[in-house]
């Protein structure tokens, strides 16, 4: 888990460049857009839960194209090929619709299994969380994909729920340290600062997602080298 963790950081710093063009094609206007609202639009004291809301629909919707672009981009990377920005973000935004699709399709089964007993839910979750590539790579429609998913996870479920706590523990810690000193400083609350430092954050969490591309790529890597033992 450690080694992949390593990885993704190498890969984001080696691509950063690429990797912050694409997620912020998104992101940029969404975080201006999600501060103008916290900062002049909601009433004082709605400000976190208004900025919330808004994120999460940004990133249900609108989403898919970054996230299709970046894991394109990963696997054209760790296939040894160059990729451009243009590139990238032509595929993401053709593959906007089916990932669309299929991320929907997933997270109502998730909800759904929270509802239910919670632990349901964290199943699925798990067993859907790689769930992005097959859509991009494969081009699997979304009942394939969860089915894809669940496959490619058999083996690696403990690590990659484990993963994703370890990533989120070390992400609100970040959060935590990043946005500190607004509350402290005045000077520093306002929302150009509040948006580099949503930019900053939105880049990092792409870890979390090429760690999860990497859960795939060794599970495709390992199920080629099986193929080619049995031939």
């Amino acid at each position: 888990m450690a080694g992949k963790f390593s990885e993704a950081v190498r890969l984001l710093w080696g691509n950063l460049g690429l990797f912050s063009a694409i997620i912020l094609t998104v992101w940029l206007p969404g975080n201006i857009l999600t501060n103008y609202v916290a900062y002049h639009v909601v009433e004082p004291g709605d400000e976190y839960s208004g900025y919330m809301s808004l994120n999460m629909w940004i990133e249900t919707i609108f989403g898919p194209i970054y996230i299709g672009a970046l894991v394109y981009a990963m696997f054209q990377i760790k296939s040894g090929r160059a990729v451009t920005y243009r590139e990238a973000m032509g595929v993401g935004i053709r593959k906007w619709g089916s990932l669309f699709a299929a991320r929907f399709a997933a997270g109502i089964l998730i909800l759904l299994g929270s509802i239910a007993l919670v632990i349901p839910g964290i199943i699925l979750a798990v067993r859907y969380s790689l769930l992005d590539a097959p859509v991009v790579i494969e081009g699997k429609g979304a009942s394939a994909a969860r089915a894809r998913s669940t496959a490619l996870t058999i083996g690696r479920r403990w690590r990659i729920f484990w993963a994703a706590i370890l990533f989120f523990i070390v992400y609100m810690i970040l959060g935590i340290t990043i946005y500190l000193p607004l509350d402290f400083f005045e000077l520093l609350n306002t929302m150009p600062a509040a948006i580099v430092l949503d930019c900053i954050f939105t880049i990092a969490y792409a870890v979390i997602q090429i760690v999860m591309f990497l859960f795939f790529w060794e599970s495709i890597q390992n199920q080629t080298q099986v193929e080619e033992a049995a031939q």
